[in-house]
């Protein structure tokens, strides 16, 4: 089984919000159903969710609770617009997927679920939303994707990106760390980005890919945006970066 994160920064444009990248993101769905494995699939918001859940300080729990309510409604109806699309390329690419979303809390019965579905055989898909764990807070799909290798047995998790994969320093292509282990990447990763506001999507990512190769699960990081490239991941070909445990 073979755990597939869509980034949004790959299915969406984050400089217009609600901006579907749909030829990307129907490719990307070809990609998949080419390569013929058992996956698990986890997409990000990108600009359907987050320009929400900023907006009204979600990440900061219940900050203004009356205003929130209707940013917690809003933010997880744009997430479930961008589910929609992306369930429809799926479909089209002939993968039997169904939406489990988070909402309203990750817990068992959210893990349960997604077995039971790749039990029957059908692909799951959930995504990055808003939850209501104690309090209102956001779970990412990098989050998803450390539950999907620690609760199930992963051999691999793919991390589709708009970039060619980890940077030691991202203003220099020659710093593209191509396979490494989890000790390596904390030491070229965090030396080369000190302070980089700029690279705070991909630091909190890298948190994320520590965690799931300190299991054991490969992790690969790639360019959604260059045909082919997730297809051959699937397959054991990677252009981008891997990570090792050791």
């Amino acid at each position: 089984m073979i755990a597939i994160k869509l980034g949004g920064s790959a299915i969406t444009d984050k400089e217009r919000e609600s901006h579907f990248n749909k030829r990307i993101t129907y490719r990307l769905a070809d990609e998949i159903a080419s390569a013929g494995e058992d996956v698990m699939i986890v997409h990000g918001a990108g600009s359907f969710g987050h320009p929400q859940a900023k907006r009204y300080r979600l990440n900061e729990g219940f900050v203004d609770r009356e205003k929130q309510v209707e940013g917690i409604s809003l933010t997880h109806f744009s997430v479930r617009i961008l589910n929609l699309k992306v369930m429809e390329a799926l479909r089209h690419a002939g993968i039997p997927a169904v939406s489990i979303p988070p909402f309203p809390f990750v817990d068992m019965g959210f893990v349960k679920k997604v077995g039971m579905a790749v039990k029957e055989g059908l692909t799951p898909v959930t995504f990055g939303d808003v939850v209501l764990d104690g309090n209102v807070s956001i779970v990412s799909g990098d989050r998803l994707m450390e539950i999907f290798a620690g609760e199930f047995d992963i051999e691999r998790a793919i991390f589709v990106t708009n970039v060619d994969g980890i940077y030691g320093d991202p203003d220099r292509k020659e710093t593209l760390v191509r396979e490494c282990t989890v000790d390596e990447l904390e030491s070229v990763f965090f030396a080369g980005n000190k302070g980089a506001d700029v690279t705070s999507g991909m630091a909190g990512k890298v948190k994320s890919i520590k965690e799931i190769a300190h299991s054991g699960v490969e992790v690969d990081v790639i360019n959604g945006r260059k045909p082919g490239r997730l297809e051959d991941a699937i397959n054991g070909f990677v252009t981008g970066t891997r990570v090792i445990k050791k």
